[in-house]
């Protein structure tokens, strides 16, 4: 019998992982944060690939390419897998398993999966649409292939302002532009703004303005999702409240209402007086019955929402005038009292009270319907408007593919070929991150399963985690979420499953979450505010010594507001070295380990990184620095606006003041200052353009046969911007003579080319001629150069020439690319650039910083799910100014609130489930005067304040002196000027062999130049790829896994291989049995047993590394990587060449060294330059077994 101890533990959730895997029926899974769910999806996704006719049967459908990208690799990597021996690890057993049998059906139907990988149909839902509507482009009323733009902001204005151009026509929407026009103050720009955010969020409200009218008009539908809103929040109340109580409550609203009535005191309560007591029930949501509900929540909660705590006469519960009152009266109180306290314990019951308290109104009044009619008028031309932009620009945004997807599918009812010839094609689909789905996206999900029945084999599984939605501001919606868990998609029911185990944090980071955010999300969930119920989860890994999570509070104490610390920048200084001293001891005690420092928003983490920076601590920051803040593309952007408006001063001497030029503030001076010789000429001309005052310097310069000399000295005070009358009668000093003779022919050959050349051309060639990649010190500022290119490159140009605002606008978009050279084991992002990650430790500071609060909205309007699961829309126009906010519009105005704190929530959610060993939360909080100090509540919009409650007793603090320093600013004296010396050259290129390939020669008479055409022989190279294949599969799986049992298994494997790279019939069974000899040789060389073994520290195949040439950063890619017990690093390149018929070994070893030294060269020291010390290299010839080290 098999000792149970020693078999491999399972998850608490073993068996709904099982059930998961069942492909006869349809699921939606919940998967919390390190539940193991992109690898279960992956295995469901080859159970079902092993029982369908064709790959296309089987659709996965995921939000981003990075991570259909990792899906498909999972996917490729385990079948590559399966190739070779079984895992000996249990948890890779299984999808092993999964995999082989994929690789059977692959045999059996011919598939060659792994030489035809993009036949697994793995997308985003935006690349879905996009297959759609090309599949069917008369229908989907696409036309010819468009451009897709992801940023259509400019798209959306261009429509925009077209429309208002009509404003002073005779058009039907005239009219209601101008009623628009003077709701907005006569203000273009605002009208503009609130149009373009329409356009952006047209999915929502083109539905009901096309089809509205037709099923009683657009007011209609608009006023019944108010009422709807009434009504779901008056069903709640009902649910929520006990039945027992019902009566009680009814009974004491009419008890007090008499009361306050008798004592003339006037309350909402008194609304009650009278209520239904035969009926027992609470009121409904009639207009009359409204106010009784206003009233009886008077009566329990006080004026800020609290359940009271005590009843007096002003609730409606005097003590009475005699004995017999006074004691029926505290009877009363202390029944209400009694209620109270269970109402108190019913979970979600306190939210659905404060949502009672701002219901909207159930009609439009006259002058809010003004603007809402204008809109509904205007609108669908503002949509038309937008087609013909699409039309003149052949572009499409993504919501325009989306909604004609859809229309390319038809109606539910009335299917297109193409929704028929999609229902016969697919026979199941996965959908990962379903929690971050938009309404849009699940209505094509309704299309595609719209003619499923029950029984037919086909399925849907929906994978996700409602408390890990964090993008509602890309338009997710966690409550279809919910919906699809209680009722499922359509006609497709789908059976709930949860799991519970986390293979990511250790215990006692799993126990700190789950105890903490329990208390933290909501008691309810609400599928209409997207409010979701924490679910905990399971640790399988072992609790840890020492502290999982520690929270820090850097504490100042004063009289500010919450969250927003005195100027000096004390508690900012003190949090981040407490950072600083975090990472410190991390790297003292595990060396290796990874460090990730998490924030909210970007501007979180800017008084961290310039103490990095001072401390030389590398990091890698993802999307965290903008590019228009980088040097090098503020002189691009300078030269950009100087050639393509040549009267712009101010980007002119930014030009000559960069560093390819570096002209002195003094010689700038003299220049701008230039007029001409005939002041009233020059006055008459206009102001003169800075080049015109380059050319009179020089001309003036020259006519005075010699320029101001400089002495090192002086040249030192103009580069350090210094003052110094050293003008002396003469224009330029020596210095700035020198360089304007080398920098304004170039650029007088750079306006000549204007419009002759390609934007992106233009400008890089008049930067490389400058001489302005010599300035740039790093690969990281060349990559972020090349951003800007390739932005210029998409650029519009030509005819119209490219509208400046537009660009800078497009630049400030982008982030700087991340430094090549950066340290992974430190890296800072947003919090949603995090997400699907894990760390170590993981750091989050500024937890008490709140977002930039908006300006109040011209126009809310959601798109809502009531509770019977059926999408709503809701408009509130915003009140004038000077009237109180309507109903409506504040209820809209709260929604928001609760949807941006319940997402605050879950966004702080996300950030604690990165780490895996230690948690480190961050804030500056502030403390009253008191003794001892009482910390004051964070800001309600600040991450710290959704745990506030369960961890402000659990507080590490640290006291903030005044005095202490704070974080230090850059000094008052002038910095050094960057710039090229006065006598710099650009240097030649090499003649005579780079294009020499492209320059033909010709000699009559000579033999040489007839010209021989030969065909190249693909089997050497295929052997070569697949040899190369095999051996990344033996240093993956360890050597020792091998044997030539299972290389001879492969031989069918790698007939497919070779064929697929177009190895004739005739050499294919030479070719099979080559790449099996070779790696049969393998097995039996020490040589390979040891540099492909699992033994060493750190072993890696087809090692991935960037390195910072001199001529720029170069992508690397080594074949095996591994370094002893000693720390020797080695680098091995295979080859698969051999000696030729009659060529010694040494003779061909000469011929192969003389070959790749170089190459072997720039791996060696592109893996010194990432850390790794002694670094050696070697060859290996598998088809010789043969180890050649390099000197």
């Amino acid at each position: 019998m098999t000792n149970s101890s020693n078999s491999p533990k399972q998850p608490a959730d073993f068996l709904q992982r099982q059930q998961a895997l069942d492909p006869e029926n349809s699921f939606i899974c919940e998967a919390p944060a390190g539940s193991g769910k992109t690898e279960l999806l992956t295995q469901r996704f080859l159970n079902l690939l092993a029982r369908v006719e064709r790959p296309e049967q089987v659709l996965a459908i995921t939000f981003t390419r990075k991570a259909v990208g990792e899906m498909r690799e999972r996917i490729l990597s385990a079948l590559l897998a399966a190739t070779g021996p079984q895992p000996q690890e249990a948890h890779k057993q299984q999808t092993w398993q999964l995999a082989s049998a994929v690789l059977q059906r692959d045999q059996q139907r011919d598939w060659y999966l792994l030489d035809n990988p993009n036949r697994l149909q793995i997308k985003t839902f935006d690349s879905l649409c996009a297959s759609l509507t090309n599949s069917m482009p008369l229908e989907s009323a696409i036309g010819s292939k468009p451009q897709v733009t992801e940023d259509a902001d400019d798209i959306y204005r261009r429509a925009a302002r077209a429309l208002l151009a009509s404003l002073e026509s005779d058009e039907p929407w005239s009219d209601a532009l101008a009623t628009l026009l003077q709701q907005m103050d006569n203000r273009f720009s605002r009208l503009e703004d609130l149009l373009v955010q329409m356009l952006a969020r047209r999915e929502e409200w083109l539905p009901l303005m096309m089809t509205a009218p037709q099923h009683g008009g657009i007011r209609h539908s608009l006023e019944h999702s108010l009422q709807s809103i009434i009504e779901d929040a008056v069903n709640r109340m009902h649910e929520l409240i006990p039945a027992a109580l019902q009566r009680e409550i009814v009974v004491l609203a009419g008890f007090a209402a008499a009361n306050l009535k008798r004592m003339e005191i006037d309350s909402p309560t008194l609304c009650c007086h009278g209520l239904d007591l035969d009926n027992d029930s609470l009121p409904g949501c009639t207009e009359a019955e409204l106010p009784q509900w206003q009233g009886i929540i008077t009566m329990l909660t006080t004026a800020k929402g609290e359940w009271r705590k005590a009843i007096n006469k002003n609730a409606g519960f005097p003590p009475g005038d005699n004995a017999r009152e006074k004691k029926e009266f505290k009877e009363r109180k202390e029944q209400l009292l009694l209620v109270i306290d269970q109402l108190r314990n019913v979970a979600g019951l306190e939210d659905a009270v404060a949502d009672m308290l701002v219901l909207p109104e159930r009609h439009f009044t006259d002058e809010q319907w003004l603007l809402l009619d204008a809109l509904t008028l205007v609108l669908p031309v503002l949509a038309a408007q937008l087609q013909l932009v699409f039309q003149e620009t052949n572009s499409l945004d993504f919501a325009e593919i989306s909604i004609r997807a859809r229309r390319a599918l038809g109606a539910l009812d009335d299917p297109t070929q193409l929704a028929l010839k999609m229902d016969y094609r697919l026979q199941h689909i996965l959908v990962d991150e379903f929690q971050d789905t938009s309404a849009s996206q699940v209505e094509l999900l309704h299309q595609l399963t719209a003619g499923w029945q029950p029984g037919d084999g086909r399925t849907l599984f929906c994978v996700g985690d409602a408390m890990q939605s964090i993008y509602g501001f890309r338009g997710a919606n966690v409550g279809l979420f919910l919906n699809c868990r209680e009722a499922g998609l359509e006609n497709v029911p789908l059976i709930p499953l949860r799991l519970t185990t986390n293979f990511r944090s250790q215990a006692g980071l799993v126990d700190w979450v789950n105890k903490v955010f329990q208390q933290a999300f909501p008691a309810a969930n609400d599928i209409s505010t997207g409010a979701v119920t924490y679910s905990p989860s399971d640790a399988f890994h072992d609790q840890q010594d020492g502290r999982a999570v520690t929270v820090h509070a850097f504490v100042e104490q004063g009289d500010s507001e919450p969250g927003n610390l005195s100027a000096k920048g004390d508690g900012r200084a003190a949090e981040a070295r407490a950072i600083l001293d975090i990472i410190a001891e991390t790297r003292a005690t595990q060396p290796q380990a990874s460090i990730a420092i998490l924030v909210r928003n970007r501007p979180h983490a800017a008084h961290i990184l310039p103490l990095l920076k001072e401390q030389g601590i590398a990091y890698r920051s993802l999307d965290l620095e903008l590019l228009q803040d980088q040097p090098v593309i503020q002189d691009l952007m300078a030269l950009t606006k100087a050639l393509l408006h040549p009267a712009d001063r101010t980007a002119w001497l930014s030009v000559l003041r960069a560093p390819w030029c570096g002209l002195s503030l003094v010689d700038l001076e003299s220049i701008a200052n230039l007029t001409g010789a005939d002041q009233a000429t020059s006055v008459q001309r206009g102001y003169p353009t800075v080049l015109s005052q380059l050319e009179q310097a020089l001309e003036l310069s020259e006519s005075n046969g010699a320029v101001r000399d400089a002495t090192p000295v002086q040249e030192d005070f103009f580069a350090l911007q210094q003052p110094a009358e050293l003008v002396n009668g003469q224009v330029l000093t020596a210095d700035g003579y020198h360089r304007l003779c080398r920098v304004l022919p170039v650029l007088r050959q750079a306006l000549n080319n204007a419009e002759r050349k390609p934007l992106r051309s233009w400008i890089e060639g008049t930067w490389l001629a400058l001489g302005a990649a010599a300035c740039v010190r790093d690969a990281e500022a060349l990559k972020n150069a090349d951003k800007f290119f390739a932005l210029l490159e998409s650029w519009p140009y030509g005819s119209a020439m490219p509208a400046l605002d537009s660009l800078q606008k497009a630049v400030e978009k982008l982030y700087a690319a991340p430094d090549p050279n950066a340290d992974d084991r430190l890296q800072i992002m947003t919090i949603h650039k995090s997400k699907g990650l894990e760390f170590d430790v993981v750091i989050v500071p500024a937890l008490h910083k709140a977002p930039r609060s908006d300006d109040p909205a011209l126009l809310l309007w959601h798109e809502r799910l009531n509770a019977h699961g059926e999408m709503e829309l809701v408009m509130a126009p915003i009140t004038a100014v000077g009237k109180d906010k309507h109903p409506t519009y504040r209820h809209l105005q709260m929604e928001d609130t609760k949807k941006s704190q319940y997402e605050a929530c879950r966004l702080l959610y996300v950030a604690c489930t990165r780490a895996k060993q230690t948690l480190h939360l961050s804030a500056q909080v502030k403390a009253d005067d008191g003794q001892p100090p009482v910390l004051k509540a964070p800001a309600k919009s600040s991450l710290l304040n959704s745990i506030w409650e369960p961890v402000q007793l659990h507080i590490q603090r640290y006291e903030v002196e005044a005095a202490s320093p704070p974080l230090a600013a850059p000094g008052p004296g002038p910095r050094p000027l960057q710039r090229l010396p006065r006598h710099w050259q650009l240097p030649e290129l090499p003649g005579g062999h780079l294009l020499d390939q492209y320059i033909p020669r010709y000699e009559y008479g000579e033999t040489n130049n007839q010209v021989e055409l030969k065909w190249q022989d693909p089997t050497p190279r295929a052997v070569g790829t697949l040899v190369h294949r095999y051996l990344q599969q033996m240093g993956n799986t360890g050597i020792n896994h091998w044997s030539v049992d299972s290389i001879r298994k492969l031989e069918r494997s790698i007939a497919a291989g070779l064929k697929a790279f177009g190895v004739p019939l005739s050499q294919l069974s030479a070719a099979v049995d080559k790449v099996s000899l070779a790696l049969q040789m393998v097995l039996q060389d020490s040589k390979a047993e040891h540099f492909l073994s699992h033994k060493h520290p750190f072993h890696a195949c087809e090692y991935p590394i960037t390195f910072a040439s001199s001529v720029g950063p170069k992508n690397l890619q080594i074949d095996r990587v591994f370094t002893t017990q000693q720390g020797t690093t080695w680098l091995v390149d295979y080859k698969t060449s051999e000696p030729e018929a009659g060529q010694s070994l040494q003779d061909f070893l000469d011929q192969e060294l003389e070959q790749y030294q170089a190459q072997l060269s720039l791996y060696q020291r592109a893996l010194q330059s990432a850390g790794f010390g002694k670094v050696k290299k070697a060859l290996y010839f598998p088809m010789i077994t043969h180890w050649q080290e390099l000197g």
